[in-house]
């Protein structure tokens, strides 16, 4: 008998001429929502790239380039965000459309945290809201305004001390929102970002992280010692908020790391949702860094004890918190100092690397600058509107 095959969803775009399936760099199905949008977008302030507003001309047509090598030749990653230039002062945002009734604790979450008192507290590492965007065609949509921010494993470490610089922000900041009765639920890498700048030469294409944003020059990264680098955690879509004295279990919330030992057990269909983070938080320090480097070791025992199956058997975030500082101010200056060793290094660019980090680290040395390169303290931060 012949298998039945559904029809396939016809697409609404199939015929406009900007849609070429995107084998000649043309839009994506998903694309054409912001280009709708990209109007209404202005109006409230927020100007898209040259690819997403309605007068698009492609770049590549009149010239020698191929598509791919034009900025109005690349997409975006997610249909749900894009970047944008604030009008207002020329600051390029990221803006995120939001489905109230998929994730209803998102605008929320993220508000709390960018408002006073929460918003100006220096252990407050969620990410800003700048502004909220309400459109008129569907009141089960909100368009949230945040910095633009970047991913932090597509910039190296240069020493131990900056790789831990990064987890303590990333601890500290776990434990504000926990202390705050705030579960995330989704730790993962791609949910950690950081500020682009000043540690790099130039702000850096959403795509292309080695080009700057206008595709007009090169990215060229500094060191995080020479300037410190300030993590943000990002997208509270699946985050629980609980009141003072309520039991802290929920319905298990599926995030991104499906090793979570949680999700495996059938029995655990409600459980604690500040352990999971526990979880998360250390198998992303151990997939991410310490399987990638030979400098993390001595972090084993903490990261084994955040990892363990049972939810009960693992620390709180105070505790591994503590664990974790305790561990900081034991290791000797020599330590934070050495050169972060990733695995996958070929013998002579090691030995490349390995004499620049001693004229560099004799340089730093000299300046007087710390082994863990802590940034300065945000300045006083404006309420979501």
């Amino acid at each position: 008998m012949e298998q039945f095959q559904p029809p396939e969803k016809e697409d609404p775009h199939k015929d406009h001429p900007l849609y070429w399936k995107n084998t000649e760099g043309g839009l994506f199905e998903h694309e054409f929502f912001w280009r709708e949008h990209q109007q209404w977008l202005a109006d409230a302030g927020y100007m898209l790239r040259p690819r997403y507003r309605q007068d698009w001309k492609p770049s590549w047509l009149e010239s020698k380039k191929l598509f791919f090598q034009c900025e109005d030749g690349v997409t975006i990653i997610w249909c749900s965000i894009m970047d944008a230039v604030r009008v207002s002062d020329s600051r390029i945002v990221t803006i995120k459309r939001v489905n109230k009734r998929l994730t209803p604790f998102e605008e929320s979450t993220i508000r709390r945290f960018s408002q006073e008192p929460l918003a100006s507290d220096p252990h407050n590492y969620a990410i800003p809201l700048y502004e909220t965007l309400h459109p008129p065609w569907d009141e089960n949509v909100v368009f949230l305004v945040m910095p633009y921010l970047v991913r932090i494993h597509k910039y190296k470490y240069a020493t131990v001390g900056e790789a831990l610089e990064c987890f303590r922000q990333l601890f500290e900041g776990l434990q504000f929102m926990h202390r705050h009765l705030v579960a995330h639920c989704d730790i993962q890498m791609v949910n950690i970002l950081m500020d682009p700048m000043p540690l790099l030469s130039k702000i850096p294409h959403l795509r292309r992280p080695w080009k700057s944003y206008d595709f007009k020059g090169k990215v060229k990264q500094r060191t995080r010692t020479e300037y410190p680098t300030r993590y943000y955690i990002i997208d509270f879509g699946l985050s629980r908020t609980f009141s003072p004295g309520e039991g802290l279990v929920a319905p298990v919330s599926f995030g991104g790391d499906r090793s979570v030992p949680e999700y495996k057990d059938p029995s655990r269909a409600e459980s604690n949702p500040f352990a999971i983070d526990i979880y998360c938080l250390g198998n992303m320090i151990r997939e991410w860094f310490m399987d990638e480097s030979r400098s993390l070791d001595f972090l084993r025992p903490l990261v084994e004890d955040m990892t363990r199956q049972v939810p009960e058997e693992r620390p709180t975030i105070d505790e591994a918190f503590k664990r974790f500082e305790e561990l900081l101010h034991s290791l000797s200056e020599r330590i934070l100092r050495s050169r972060f060793l990733y695995r996958d290094e070929f013998f002579p660019g090691r030995m490349y690397r390995a004499c620049r980090h001693v004229v560099r680290t004799a340089k730093y040395l000299y300046r007087g600058l710390p082994a863990l390169p802590k940034p300065p303290p945000l300045p006083p931060h404006t309420s979501a509107s």
